[in-house]
């Protein structure tokens, strides 16, 4: 009993109390609020395993090298340590044993408990892996603790005491065996169980980029931190190895005895080398050759890619040739003849397809120049064929746009490398791995077929410099909609504010968001660099023109010219009245940045304003209209669907994908709201169709549909510094309220007020057809994009 009244044992067992609450404490702040018990408890354990390795037995081993000990020690965990050795004489001592040991618990245990922990945080099935190991690992360190000892007599331990032997010797250390031996049978159970539900054979369609190989384990953010850390954990080793004194556990000739030195005389782990200078003799050995052979493959691979390049450059005319044959043209016949040369026109469009905005320029572009230019071809440079059949696509765009193309005289140059430009083919690195990605699919595009004038309607930047490389005399033209870095990305991460382009883990993380900026400072400088390289830069709208201006500095031109939009069709039919008063549509890619889910969120918080008025004839409406490009667009289509059923209002929802245009051309003459939720939309091209087809816009205050389309704005005054003297075109909201608050008052308005409303609607539509019809949008690309394209060219090329 005298052993629990005095200091040394309270202050002990407190401490360990204290590792438990700060375990309980990390898995209040880290575990979601649903964890089960069973998770809680096993991150309980594994938090506190993990304090105690990094803490308690790392203060041992630092009290254990280099000529110290636990019983020659004064300071607090000495005297921790100098408690428990009463009960195991070695841990008074730097026994050879126990410090082996306690080298890898300390620096590969201790890290890799608090790993699992983080892994079971994040329900990271990986974690029963790295935990069985974990398991392994404790296991066989507990029996190698007291193994040998066992085997010499047990001479140091002192069993005569209760709370020495039943606590300290038998609790202490059966729960590091009980536990992970739980936790095995726990990972085995889960592991066995997943195995035995997977079908027995494996199928063969999965696609290579799909399986994860060893490479690409090594090669990832964990696979080379762990190699960092084994490396430094190498020379840490070395480091603390001794020198000269060599420990013994045999009985000395004189002393008779093990070498057991209870008065801390020995230095067992002696070294008069630094740690920097251990670390160097580790890493230049290993690093040196790699970075000769590093060297050597780089070298070999710019010789190899430089006369890549030339080859391509010297075989295009026969390329080129060969695929004005394929259209049926013969060049070198027309040449004999003393006709003008063909003038190639590449538009590298990888989505072509896609049926969006960004579709609608580049065929209105194709359609002006092979109107303008009887000796004009265009290729196109698209991951969609040969999946999609040229006249599968341009009949699409006909159906889509009402765009007719003369297909005698568009070809269409397959990518197969599109997935490099996807956002699920890099998990993280995103921006830095779709631009590279980019470069590949230039090298690609190019390798076919070489144009005489380049224009890139998608905005990979990076594809720029890779023409350059190939051909710096053809003239390159960039339409930019998006820079795929802006400013407003870089202050969104700088005041850690949580959105699509920064994911709240890496906002709640002030280190990681460190990183993140530091990242995007780099890839904006990279992002600018190769911008530079276009010869024509224009934007589509003043938000995008801002950005652009502020990554390329006042020197550099950026132009606007607004995308096309068919205010032609869409003003055949009457202003008033509605078929569809009191339905709300919107028209856009199921992409995660166009906020679908918010725009359910609004219709909810409105039914809960409104009630009435989502009952009876007529009642509120949300048509979401828009196309789907691929499996990742259908799985957000079901989820939004499983959302409008969690709020109740499914039966108000309805939705309508890929739909033609004549149907979208219905629905938008029907309808009487058009709505749009995306913040820093680019441009808002779904707002003008809006506006011309006679819509009451609602969209948010921000970028195109607040600076360019829907101004001025009916509910809001005009931005800083503008002067606007004519009545209001649209709405505009920041969030669910105020959506919501919004579309209440528009809902009012209808019903009370129709003389405005009419007036609002005839404003809204001379603004789509003055600024945003096709008219302008040929004067504007022609005037800022093709003359300098042509500029000292031969003019018949380009009339």
């Amino acid at each position: 009993m005298d052993r629990l009244l005095n200091v040394q044992t309270a202050l002990s067992l407190s401490y360990v109390c204290a590792m438990v609450l700060a375990a309980h404490l990390a898995g209040r702040a880290l575990l979601a609020s649903t964890a089960t018990r069973k998770t809680r408890l096993i991150f309980l354990w594994l938090a506190f395993d993990a304090i105690c390795h990094l803490t308690l037995e790392g203060s041992f081993l630092y009290l254990s090298v280099r000529g110290r000990t636990v019983n020659a020690s004064k300071s607090f965990f000495g005297f921790l340590w100098q408690e428990y050795a009463a009960a195991d004489a070695r841990w008074g001592t730097a026994d050879p044993t126990l410090v082996s040991m306690e080298f890898l618990t300390v620096l590969v245990a201790g890290p890799m408990a608090g790993y699992c922990a983080w892994l079971l945080a994040k329900d990271d099935p990986t974690y029963y892996y790295w935990v069985t190991v974990l398991s392994a690992g404790e296991i066989y360190g507990g029996w190698m603790t007291f193994a040998p000892e066992w085997l010499a007599g047990s001479a140091q331990l002192d069993t005569s005491n209760w709370l020495l032997l039943w606590l300290y010797l038998v609790f202490m250390n059966v729960v590091w065996v009980a536990l992970p031996l739980w936790l095995m049978l726990d990972s085995y159970l889960y592991i066995a169980g997943r195995l035995r539900s997977e079908p027995a054979r494996v199928t063969r369609s999965r696609s290579t980029k799909q399986q994860r190989t060893m490479v690409d384990a090594l090669t990832s953010a964990r696979g080379l931190s762990g190699s960092a850390y084994t490396l430094l954990l190498v020379g840490v080793f070395l480091y603390m190895m001794p020198a000269s004194v060599r420990a013994s556990s045999t009985p000395q000739p004189d002393a008779g005895k093990p070498a057991y030195d209870p008065a801390a005389t020995t230095v067992v782990y002696e070294r008069t080398d630094s740690l920097g200078a251990t670390l160097k003799s580790v890493l230049v050995p290993i690093f040196l050759p790699l970075f000769l052979i590093l060297f050597s493959v780089t070298v070999g691979a710019v010789q190899v890619a430089d006369k890549a390049l030339r080859r391509v450059h010297r075989t295009n005319r026969t390329r080129r040739r060969k695929l004005l044959g394929e259209l049926g043209i013969d060049e070198k016949a027309e040449l004999a003849a003393d006709q003008l040369a063909r003038t190639i026109i590449g538009f590298f469009h990888p989505y072509c397809n896609a049926g969006g905005g960004g579709e609608r320029v580049l065929y209105e572009a194709a359609a002006l120049h092979l109107a303008r230019d009887p000796r004009a071809v265009v290729v196109i440079y698209t991951g969609d064929f040969p999946a999609a059949s040229k006249e599968q696509i341009l009949a699409k765009a006909s159906t889509r746009f009402g765009i007719s193309l003369d297909a005698g005289r568009v070809a269409m140059v397959g990518l197969k490398r599109r997935w490099m430009v996807e956002e699920g083919a890099w998990k993280s690195w995103t921006l830095l791995g779709q631009s590279y990605g980019s470069v590949w699919l230039a090298f690609e595009a190019l390798s076919q077929l070489v144009p005489d004038v380049y224009v890139d309607t998608m905005g990979y930047a990076f594809s720029y410099v890779a023409l350059k490389l190939i051909d710096r005399k053809v003239r390159t033209g960039a339409y930019v909609h998006y820079p795929i870095i802006s400013t407003d990305m870089l202050r969104r991460v700088q005041n850690r504010q949580a959105g699509h382009t920064n994911d709240a883990a890496t906002a709640n993380s002030k280190l990681r968001s460190r990183v993140k900026l530091v990242y995007y400072r780099v890839f904006a400088r990279l992002y600018s660099w190769a911008l530079r390289h276009a010869d024509a830069l224009v934007a589509n709208g003043s938000w995008t023109q801002a950005h652009l201006k502020t990554l390329l500095g006042a020197k550099h031109d950026v132009h606007l010219v607004y995308p096309p939009c068919d205010t032609e069709e869409l003003t055949k039919f009457a202003l008033e009245p509605r078929a569809e008063p009191r339905t709300i549509v919107s028209l856009a890619q199921f992409r995660p940045e166009k906020e679908h889910p918010t725009q359910l969120r609004v219709l909810k918080a409105l039914y809960d304003l409104q009630p009435q008025l989502f009952s009876g004839d007529g009642a509120v409406k949300l048509v979401m209209m828009g196309s789907s490009r691929n499996e990742a667009d259908e799985a957000r289509i079901e989820m939004l669907r499983g959302l409008a059923k969690q709020l109740r209002i499914d039966a108000h929802v309805q939705f309508v994908v890929n739909a033609d245009y004549p149907t979208i051309v219905s629905h938008l003459a029907r309808a009487g709201v058009g709505l749009s939720t995306m913040k820093d939309e680019h441009f808002g091209i779904n707002v003008v169709e809006f506006m011309a087809a006679g819509l009451l816009t609602l969209s948010h205050r921000s970028a195109g549909p607040w600076l360019d389309i829907a101004t001025p704005s009916v509910n809001l005054p005009a931005q800083q510094g503008a002067v606007e003297k004519s009545e209001g075109v649209g709405w505009h909201a920041r969030d669910v309220d105020e959506y919501a608050e919004t579309l209440a008052q528009i809902m009012h308005m209808l019903d009370a007020d129709s003389l405005q409303v009419q007036r609002i609607r005839a404003n809204a539509r001379a603004r789509a057809q003055t600024m945003f019809g096709r008219k302008a949008f040929e004067d504007a690309w022609l005037q800022h994009l093709w003359s300098p394209l042509t500029a000292g060219k031969d003019k018949s090329k380009s009339e």
